[in-house]
């Protein structure tokens, strides 16, 4: 069951890919009343931080200035984690860290007790809270005390930053027959906060040594607008229409792929059955259709002949780092965003 089978009769968020076995992904584990994955997302790491800055007293202005704590950018928590000893926002981002990871730890062998996940050898970790000194520091620390609790799979963050990871792993996912029939094509990576829109050149991957790389890139914060479902699909095929213009303009040559990841669980018939709780209106309505919603629109812009293919985004950014895991047989990634990812593969 291939994401882009050569006939017309697309399956998508398929299990069988051209390099691994998609053994599951959005495990639907609870904790309490809650999601598992809200323990350990990138959402609920801010709430800790939160915490923290009003758990500190010190005196005359509050650390990390008046700023509300989403707004607090990675630059000035990184600058912080080397002050941990010396300066009040330090001990703040240090603890938040440490808590974060106890709770990353606890998911994550709560994951690897699973049948899905049995037998993982290495685990990625992507998602916007992996960059940077933060990222690194959560990746140590988690390993650390998976070590500690008897579990000792190593973490590793993406090689690619999170905005192009959920694009390139389109290059392992396609299968070659609609990859090589150009050197590039579209991705389309739909967030809970944002979309991001890329142009991406295969450089022959996965056969050949060189990697994939994005050549446009389009962001846009569609949280912000609080935007209904109807006018981010618009906008969503708008970002398509210009990243095909700007391919042209630099004489890209695209394939007829446009890969669209998302958070979720799809049926092969592009309809959602759970998991998109954060995107905006009911996506898991079953007259609705993604993909379909996409060719329709794409059609009334007079974009035809193009494949539109559906899979879940933390399956598609953790294939970018599938060149430095088919070494191994089963490995695993999980992505922290507004949510947190999950997924797990045995390499074919």
């Amino acid at each position: 069951m291939n994401v882009i089978p050569d006939s017309p009769a697309i399956r998508h968020g398929g299990e069988t890919l051209p390099l691994v076995e998609v053994r599951g992904h959005s495990l639907p584990l609870q904790a309490g009343n809650a999601f598992l994955g809200d323990l350990a997302s990138g959402s609920r790491f801010r709430e800790l931080l939160r915490e923290e800055r009003h758990r500190i007293e010190v005196r005359g202005a509050p650390p990390f200035g008046h700023d509300r704590t989403h707004e607090i950018g990675g630059d000035e928590l990184d600058a912080a984690l080397l002050e941990r000893a010396t300066t009040p926002e330090g001990r703040i981002i240090d603890q938040a860290i440490q808590t974060f990871s106890r709770h990353l730890a606890d998911v994550l062998v709560r994951f690897l007790d699973t049948a899905d996940w049995e037998g993982t050898q290495r685990i990625a970790c992507g998602g916007g809270l992996m960059e940077g000194l933060v990222g690194a520091e959560i990746v140590e620390r988690t390993t650390r005390l998976l070590q500690e609790g008897g579990k000792p799979v190593p973490l590793s963050r993406l090689h690619h930053a999170p905005d192009e990871a959920g694009m390139i792993g389109w290059a392992y996912a396609a299968p070659s027959s609609v990859i090589q029939e150009a050197p590039g094509f579209v991705a389309v990576d739909i967030g809970g906060t944002n979309i991001r829109w890329s142009t991406v050149r295969h450089n022959g991957a996965p056969a050949s040594s060189a990697e994939p790389e994005v050549v446009h890139h389009q962001k846009w914060g569609h949280a912000e607008e609080g935007v209904d479902r109807e006018a981010l699909l618009d906008r969503l095929v708008d970002g398509i229409a210009e990243m095909s213009r700007r391919a042209e303009q630099d004489g890209l040559h695209l394939s007829a792929l446009i890969g669209i990841s998302c958070p979720g669980v799809m049926r092969s018939d592009g309809k959602f059955s759970d998991g998109c709780q954060n995107l905006p209106g009911a996506w898991c309505d079953p007259s609705f259709s993604l993909p379909q919603e996409i060719d329709d629109r794409l059609k009334q812009k007079d974009i035809r002949e193009k494949i539109v293919a559906l899979h879940n985004d933390a399956v598609i950014q953790a294939l970018s780092e599938w060149p430095r895991m088919k070494d191994v047989e089963r490995w695993a990634a999980v992505t922290m965003g507004t949510g947190l990812g999950n997924c797990s593969f045995v390499n074919r």
